[in-house]
């Protein structure tokens, strides 16, 4: 049983990094042949592996054709979003009140740990942090299913950003997120709902636009190609 559940570890880890550091584009067919033969391992695991990266949004099972990896389409990216915004502005109604000067110490000490490791290009670090940031209001509210449905929510949008390439690692001045978890922050010291949700819509509206547009120019290479 434990070799069983160890090559199929493996082999999720293995298409992670490969989905994820785009060696394994959007789109691509994951075939058993050709993962069987470069793991050395039987189809079994594999088949096993796709399951539970199904789950966790890394791939797709076509009937009758296969697994691939996740392509969302434009449409499911704004759905992601929209339920991400509402969820997000939500967690602020129910969870502001209840964030203390510790908390905001917390999110100040946060977005500079985002600022030293994106100087380093640590992008999974970078977005672990981004998540962070991100889920302490959540947390607040005292309400697990803003917590649990946010966090999902938030792990398939990550998925969205690293295998478009959406992070932009060349220029601190061009990273508007940073910036804009600055207002956030800000806004969050001067209690006022609106004013945080407004910043939070705004922030989350800037970053949909960027993965929409990436998104398009991936669908208008393929068609291309």
């Amino acid at each position: 049983m434990k070799t069983k559940q160890s090559a199929e570890q493996m082999i999720i880890d293995k298409l992670k990094q490969a989905i994820l550091s785009r060696e394994l584009a959007p789109g691509t067919k994951l075939v058993e042949a050709i993962i069987s033969e470069k793991l050395q391992v039987s189809r079994t695991p594999i088949r096993n592996a796709f399951r539970k990266l199904v789950e966790e949004g890394y791939v797709t099972l076509v009937q009758n054709k296969g697994a691939y990896v996740v392509q969302p389409d434009i449409k499911e990216i704004i759905q992601a979003f929209e339920l991400r915004i509402e969820l997000e502005c939500i967690a602020v109604k129910f969870g502001l009140d209840k964030i203390t000067n510790q908390d905001i110490l917390k999110l100040e000490d946060t977005l500079e740990e985002e600022l030293a490791v994106y100087k380093t290009q640590d992008i999974p670090e970078y977005i672990a942090l981004n998540k962070r940031f991100h889920m302490l209001l959540a947390d607040r509210s005292g309400n697990k299913y803003i917590s649990e449905f946010l966090h999902k929510v938030i792990e398939q949008i990550d998925i969205y950003l690293r295998i478009y390439d959406v992070v932009d690692t060349k220029s601190e001045e061009k990273n508007k997120s940073l910036d804009e978890h600055r207002k956030i922050i800000d806004a969050i010291r001067g209690e006022d709902i609106e004013k945080v949700q407004t910043a939070i819509r705004h922030h989350l509206q800037s970053t949909l636009e960027t993965l929409k547009s990436t998104a398009e120019g991936y669908k208008s290479l393929d068609q291309m190609l």
